[in-house]
């Protein structure tokens, strides 16, 4: 089923809150692109966990910036990130084709996928189960922890990447080929919602503070966000930017990764930007709650940021490779 609806704000101008670092970055060393944290999560452990962009590792991190890398098999690729219900982390490999698992004892594991080219992309929990896309196989996948796997077919051309749980008891994930959201229940009935602005591609998402799922249009220069019957309300950026990564924060309000304008917006659940500006080497993508009340977000050339919702920024530098200190 396909639904329409979607209107559009236009803000004013955002203030400015300066993000101000707090301390020099540790571990010490500089920046590389060796290891290139990509995907992030926080753990059932209290841990902040993180996938490798051009790494064959997941690494984990304390809320105090000790670090510590569990290799992967150099057949795979651990792209997206997300805490199970059963205490581990469980990541997509879209280059070996399977799920993979990491206990908190740093033992890996893998369900291999029964489709080639299923090109698993973005991975949430919900209802005691993994839920996962197969952007490349127009796929939904439902997965236990004892790995039954479910797998939900989906119109082509859809494309489906990012996935998070809804407020009202289904999944709710971006179709970023069609221009789409689109809502699966748990028993698999599909509803999918169109975005009525052409050049909108959704990307990164998130369950709202209002119950609502939010999510960002890198290439349309918006942030979204769609209530539990399907309205869709755009708001357009303040100033040029690439939004990518989307949060909900400690405060009850969106934050939202601007890569290409280093800084940060907060964004409350009725359109209101506030510009965190970040240093001139901050590149800030994917961004997750941490469980100190701290934004956490990932920075490509060998970082991890730690954003405090008063603006108090502290970044940890990864060396080649990164001391494991924990």
């Amino acid at each position: 089923m396909l639904v329409q609806g979607c209107a559009t704000q236009q803000p004013s101008s955002a203030p400015v809150a300066r993000a101000t670092p707090s301390a020099k970055p540790t571990p010490t060393g500089a920046a590389v692109g060796t290891h290139a944290p990509y995907s992030i999560t926080a753990g059932l452990d209290g841990n902040l966990w993180f996938t490798e962009y051009q790494g064959d590792g997941v690494g984990r991190m304390t809320p105090y910036g000790a670090t510590k890398r569990f290799p992967i098999d150099p057949d795979g690729f651990a792209e997206r990130i997300t805490a199970g219900p059963d205490g581990a982390v469980w990541f997509t490999d879209p280059v070996a084709n399977r799920i993979g698992r990491v206990a908190q004892d740093g033992k890996i594991a893998y369900v291999k996928l029964p489709h080639s080219g299923s090109g698993p992309a973005g991975i949430t929990s919900a209802d005691g189960y993994l839920w996962f896309t197969e952007h490349s196989g127009n796929r939904i996948g439902r997965l236990s922890t004892t790995g039954t796997l479910t797998e939900i077919a989906l119109p082509a051309g859809a494309g489906p990447a990012e996935i998070v749980a809804g407020s009202d008891g289904n999944l709710w994930f971006a179709e970023d080929k069609a221009g789409r959201i689109a809502r699966v229940t748990p028993s698999g009935t599909l509803t999918e919602f169109q975005n009525m602005a052409a050049d909108s591609h959704p990307a990164m998402m998130a369950l709202g503070p209002d119950g609502n799922v939010w999510f960002t249009q890198p290439q349309a220069n918006r942030v979204g966000r769609i209530t539990p019957q399907g309205k869709i309300t755009e708001f357009d950026l303040p100033a040029a930017g690439v939004p990518l990564g989307i949060a909900t924060g400690p405060d009850k309000n969106l934050w939202v990764t601007v890569i290409r304008a280093h800084l940060i917006y907060r964004v409350t659940p009725d359109g209101q930007f506030t510009a965190f500006p970040m240093p001139a080497t901050s590149m800030a993508t994917f961004i997750t709650a941490g469980p100190d009340s701290s934004l956490w977000f990932t920075e490509p050339n060998g970082k991890v940021g730690r954003l405090g919702t008063d603006g108090d920024l502290k970044e940890y530098v990864f060396s080649t490779p990164y001391k494991e200190n924990m």
